[in-house]
C-alpha cells in the first residue's frame, strides 16, 4: 500500500513539473455587441525603459525608534491550549443534558393524554409523582454525565461511542414522544 502510495505522490509531482502551458486550452470568445471598437491601441512592442539614475533621497538617517516601543526580554505567556476533542466532547455532554430535559418534559406532556403510558420498565413505578419522576431524571442524568466525564479520562474512544449512542437513543425516545403526543391529539 505504501509503494502505491509512493508511486502516486511520484506521478503526481512529474506531472506538475510538466510544462503547464500546453495543457491550457486558449479559447476565444467573440460576442456581437452594438459597442464601436476602442480606437487606443497600445504599440507592438512597448519600448524600453530609459535607465534611470539612483540617488540618494535623504541625506540623514531615520530616526529609531526603539526609544519609543518596549520589548519585553521574556517570552509571552498565551493561555491554555484549547483541546478541540474535549470541547466537543464537553458539548456531546450538554447536548445529553439537554435531551433527558426534553425527555422529561416530553413524558410529562405525554402523560396528559389518555391511553399513553411509560413504556420503560425502570421508570413505571416514579411516573405517579412528578416529584419523584424529576429526582429520578436528575439523578440518572447526573449519574451518567459523571460517569461519562470519567470514562473520558480514561478512554477517550469509548466515551465517545457510549455518549454518541445515548444521544442517538435519547433523540429517538423524545422524537417518538412528540410523534405519540401529536397523535393523541389528533384523536
Amino acid at each position: 500500500m505504501k509503494v502505491k502510495l509512493a508511486h502516486l505522490a511520484l506521478a503526481a509531482c512529474v506531472v506538475m513539473a510538466g510544462p503547464l502551458g500546453a495543457s491550457e486550452a486558449i479559447w476565444e470568445v467573440l460576442v456581437p455587441t452594438a459597442v464601436q471598437p476602442s480606437a487606443f491601441a497600445i504599440p507592438d512592442p512597448l519600448p524600453e525603459p530609459a535607465p534611470v539614475s539612483m540617488e540618494v533621497l535623504a541625506a540623514e538617517p531615520a530616526p529609531l525608534l526603539s526609544s519609543q516601543i518596549a520589548i519585553p526580554a521574556r517570552m509571552p505567556a498565551f493561555g491554555p491550549i484549547v483541546r478541540p476533542g474535549k470541547t466537543l466532547f464537553d458539548a456531546n455532554l450538554v447536548l445529553m443534558v439537554g435531551l433527558n430535559v426534553a425527555d422529561y418534559v416530553s413524558t410529562r406532556k405525554a402523560l396528559k393524554y389518555p391511553g399513553l403510558s411509560e413504556i420503560n420498565p425502570l421508570m413505571k413505578p416514579f411516573i405517579k409523582s412528578p416529584a419523584a419522576f424529576a429526582a429520578v431524571k436528575f439523578g440518572t442524568t447526573a449519574l451518567s454525565y459523571l460517569s461519562m466525564r470519567a470514562l473520558f479520562k480514561r478512554n477517550k474512544t469509548v466515551a465517545w461511542v457510549m455518549t454518541t449512542a445515548g444521544n442517538v437513543l435519547l433523540s429517538y425516545v423524545v422524537a417518538n414522544n412528540y410523534r405519540l403526543i401529536q397523535g393523541a391529539r389528533v384523536r
